[in-house]
């Protein structure tokens, strides 16, 4: 068996068929894939659902986490259980297009140092297509390290992990496959988001990735606005998961100041957002914060603004609280 496909889900009945199905359809053979679902203690009737519509299928493995142990947990237990010599990730909602899996497997064996790939995703709306992060993608991926380009695929080199801190996730989960060997790491389940950034920065630093140049997945967009209060809860444990790659082994002191300066970046972005909602004093001290990692002339600047933010909320109390 060569691949074994995780797609961890929660409360996702009515999507989830298509997601499998679109695995099931890949231009590979059927002996060669093994899909697992890891429901993480759906309410919804996912897992009765799924074990009804797929009893006789042999490549479909439902499993049911003991406790909800969230996106990293579910796909360490998939990890763990594949059978596969590959591990492929995809979210419950989101669709691999067909060529997905025979073109990396094409990919791994013309490139046989390579562990991780990642490629491009089709991001739509409404069933519409939207160019969501292509800039974003495009101008990052060219600033990359790279060994070897084709039309096909970029090969990436040692500096893939420097890369990765100063570039941050700029690919989405759903297009990556990995060699069994590498993925056995495990993602860190202390953290509820930035959990896919850590791993491939943990990952970057022993193992070879490489990117291909085409679209492999489908990927439906909910809610592109993030909310003020998301923005305060995620910025914690993006805080948490720059403390986890500190504790990283031989470091450079390059390394880690790009670390410090990332950190930095989030605190003085987490403090903006709160001085726009009038919470200055939470402002302040982020700023504070922010200044004793290396944005000390941006932040000495915001906070010589926050008196007059003050003043103006006090005027118009209205646009301060929306």
């Amino acid at each position: 068996m060569e691949f074994s496909v995780i797609i961890p889900t929660y409360n996702r009945k009515s999507k989830i068929h298509s997601a499998i199905e679109s695995v099931l359809k890949q231009n590979i053979t059927k002996t060669s894939i093994e899909i697992l679902v890891i429901d993480d203690h759906s309410t919804d009737g996912t897992v009765d659902w799924l074990k009804q519509r797929y009893k006789t299928d042999f490549r479909v493995r439902v499993i049911m986490n003991e406790r909800a142990k969230g996106p990293a947990g579910a796909r360490n237990t998939g990890i763990l259980a594949a059978r596969g010599k590959l591990i492929a990730f995809l979210d419950s909602d989101d669709i691999y297009l067909p060529r997905h899996l025979a073109s990396v497997n094409r990919l791994l064996i013309q490139h046989p140092e390579v562990s991780v790939v990642f490629g491009r995703a089709c991001y739509e709306q409404n069933g519409v297509k939207v160019d969501y992060m292509g800039p974003n993608f495009n101008s990052k991926v060219a600033l990359a390290p790279c060994l070897f380009e084709d039309a096909e695929v970029y090969v990436f080199g040692d500096a893939f992990f420097k890369h990765i801190l100063e570039q941050g996730c700029y690919f989405n989960l759903s297009t990556v496959v990995m060699r069994t060997s590498a993925a056995r790491i495990l993602m860190n389940e202390t953290l509820r988001i930035a959990e896919d950034f850590e791993f491939w920065a943990r990952l970057a630093r022993n193992s070879r990735f490489a990117c291909l140049k085409h679209p492999q997945i489908r990927y439906q967009l909910h809610n592109q606005n993030i909310s003020f209060d998301e923005a305060i809860n995620h910025a914690p444990i993006l805080l948490r998961a720059y403390d986890i790659m500190l504790t990283y082994k031989q470091l450079t002191l390059d390394e880690q100041e790009i670390i410090n300066r990332k950190q930095a970046e989030v605190l003085f972005n987490w403090a903006y957002r709160c001085s726009l909602r009038g919470y200055l004093l939470d402002a302040a001290k982020l700023h504070w914060r922010s200044a004793t990692l290396g944005l000390r002339q941006r932040n000495f600047l915001a906070m010589l603004k926050l008196p007059l933010i003050g003043f103006r909320n006090r005027l118009f109390p209205y646009e301060s609280s929306r």
